[in-house]
């Protein structure tokens, strides 16, 4: 299962009208904004600060992170 990921953005502002249109008919809700960061919360997500990010920066490569709850798992 995923657990949460980060895109890097060239421009924030346009990337969260994108994202909050295209993460609606999933039921993401926002979960908090900052000058450089905007975060997107799932429905069941254990996370109260999101499990989708974005972020003002160069554009690199997609963190994504696993959620496993134990070694065998992964």
């Amino acid at each position: 299962m995923i657990d949460h990921f980060e895109i890097k953005v060239k421009d924030l502002q346009i990337s969260e009208g994108f994202y909050r249109s295209f993460l609606a008919p999933l039921d993401y809700k926002l979960a908090f904004k900052t000058s450089s960061l905007i975060s997107f919360l799932s429905p069941n997500s254990p996370h109260p600060g999101g499990d989708f990010w974005l972020t003002q920066g160069t554009q690199d490569p997609v963190h994504f992170a696993f959620l496993a709850e134990n070694k065998e798992e992964v």
